[in-house]
């Protein structure tokens, strides 16, 4: 596989800005909603992570500029909603790492002359039953990956010149960052494995930012919500046909932090990157 990892550190994501009109806001859990005699709207956000690009829609029937303003506080709140989100996943991984970190199996195992990958992956598939969800990944000293469980496409990469490998390395800390490769995005924490005062390997605690994430944060903000890396759609939520179709209308369309006006598909959306 092509090393085509884009990593960032945790809150490195842009903001965005837009927000619903009218009195209503559109139910996620319908699909975007359609035109009706009161003003109806739909907030998209798209996340960025290295190449994936994070912005917002709203559906306006009826345009004006405080409607347009009234928006903005409502894709704050989604806005802050994700972040919140993501910071949550971040601080459980780097716990995680801190414990996994101290298996004793794991550790001997790592110091051993001449281990091979087999048998470390078995144990990482253990303590992946044990998590329930995600992945674990051992890295080399220098950051190539030597083993792993429930991400076979890390399989064999170097990850060495990933940022969060490079602050990894500098430190004794679980340290928390943001990879996309293989088309996912994938929030993670690193800890360095030692025994004794030896750099053995390191652990890597990781889980994509999946359709429950993004479900989660459509429940709680009521707008609806969308990943993208480049020009294509990842995920949505809702994930119905009518909003993919919105959604990848609308990737590249938008460029800055200013919010901006589009029409797609006879209606029309406010969209600013984030």
């Amino acid at each position: 596989m092509s090393s085509d990892v884009r990593s960032s550190p945790a809150g490195s994501q842009s903001r965005a800005i837009a927000t619903p009109t009218g009195s209503r806001r559109a139910a996620t859990s319908h699909g975007i909603p359609t035109s009706t005699g009161r003003a109806m709207s739909l907030v998209i956000v798209m996340l960025t992570v290295g190449v994936a690009v994070v912005w917002s829609l709203v559906a306006l029937h009826q345009l004006s500029s405080s409607i347009v303003h009234e928006s903005a506080t409502h894709l704050d709140h989604a806005r802050r909603t994700f972040d919140l989100a993501r910071a949550r996943t971040l601080d459980s991984l780097q716990a995680q790492a801190r414990v996994m970190v101290e298996d004793p199996r794991l550790k001997s195992t790592l110091s051993t002359e001449g281990i091979d990958e087999v048998t470390v992956a078995d144990i990482l598939g253990d303590l992946r039953k044990l998590r329930g969800t995600g992945f674990l990944i051992v890295l080399s000293s220098d950051g190539r990956v030597f083993a792993q469980a429930g991400a076979d496409e890390l399989r064999g990469l170097d990850l060495s010149g990933s940022s969060v490998v490079k602050k990894a390395q500098g430190t004794s800390e679980a340290v928390a960052g943001s990879w996309v490769i293989g088309g996912k995005i994938m929030d993670l924490s690193i800890m360095p494995v030692r025994f004794g005062p030896n750099l053995v390997a390191y652990l890597v605690v990781g889980q994509a930012v999946d359709q429950d994430i993004l479900n989660a944060v459509a429940d709680q903000s009521g707008l609806a919500i969308a990943t993208a890396i480049g020009q294509t759609v990842v995920l949505s939520a809702p994930s119905d046909n009518r909003a993919r179709t919105v959604f990848a209308a609308a990737v590249g369309q938008v460029e800055g932090t200013q919010s901006r006006v589009l029409e797609i598909g006879g209606d029309t959306y406010v969209a600013a990157i984030f």
